[in-house]
């Protein structure tokens, strides 16, 4: 049903990675959907650690990448052998038939690495025909060739930005904007927030006369220690429920509202696929 690339304007600043991994999550709890999330970085992500206690591949252990991930359908593509059938059996199940996750390269060398661009777009575009919906966390800036391939296939662009007001400058001065943000649909969200901060979402938007939503995920020192941990799902069934006051309330309804904002943009029935969600 839908492609979406996160991206964010500044590497290692907007917390573009962690969002992809709580969007991922309170998706794959949430709604009735197949959801594979991935991502395109050549070095290991955090995204891959985040799921590690949850992540076994069906046939091979965990620390066997040889014939599983992005490496794997890259042969298969060039092969011509993909197909939406198999592509399941290259990912790793973070939850039974909701949410799989699909690794990185093992490539020794980036720039072997960086000719995968040529068939991404195929790839994705195959895991589409079997998944509802791929998220993928790619590099930020916007002058990665494999960043531009995929933000050029995909049906909608999570920019991730955060308070910081030079970087908010760049961006919305468009000194730091994809020219693909002029022809895809596109949403904003802020990482790391701080609800207490003068520069609220609300804030920025009136500044930059912005007339879009101004999605936001807080800063949570439970959700980054999760992520350290390697239990991010732990974390999410732990506190999914928990009631307003809660440390962690507002970390889960504003990556809820932010994960129900994507499905829209894409014109996924959000409430059919949330009859089914995992009480």
């Amino acid at each position: 049903m839908g492609q979406v690339a996160f991206w964010g304007s500044a590497h290692g600043q907007v917390a573009t990675t962690a969002n992809v991994i709580a969007s991922a999550t309170i998706i794959g709890l949430e709604y009735s959907l197949r959801t594979l999330v991935a991502h395109t970085h050549w070095s290991r992500s955090t995204l891959e650690a985040a799921f590690l206690k949850h992540a076994a591949h069906r046939e091979e252990s965990l620390f066997d990448f040889s014939d599983t991930g992005i490496d794997a359908l890259e042969r298969l593509a060039r092969s011509g052998r993909l197909s939406p059938e198999i592509i399941q059996d290259y990912t790793k199940p973070i939850l039974k038939d909701r949410l799989d996750l699909l690794s990185g390269t093992t490539k020794p060398d980036e720039e072997m690495f960086a000719s995968i661009h040529e068939v991404i777009p195929g790839i994705f575009a195959t895991a589409n025909r079997f998944y509802n919906l791929s998220l993928i966390d790619v590099n930020s800036g916007h002058q990665n060739t494999l960043t531009k391939a995929v933000l050029g296939s995909s049906d909608l662009i999570v920019v991730n930005l955060n308070q910081n007001i030079s970087l908010l400058e760049r961006f919305f001065s468009k000194e730091d904007w994809p020219d693909v943000l002029n022809e895809k649909p596109f949403i904003i969200v802020l990482g790391q927030y701080d609800a207490e901060s003068k520069y609220t979402a609300t804030n920025i938007a009136r500044r930059f006369r912005y007339k879009g939503p101004i999605y936001t995920v807080p800063y949570c020192t439970g959700f980054m220690d999760a992520c350290n941990d390697r239990n991010v799902l732990d974390f999410f069934l732990r506190n999914r429920y928990v009631a307003k006051g809660h440390e962690n309330y507002a970390f889960i309804q504003e990556v809820s509202k932010l994960g129900k904002a994507i499905l829209e943009h894409l014109k996924i029935d959000v409430d059919a696929a949330l009859e089914e969600g995992i009480l």
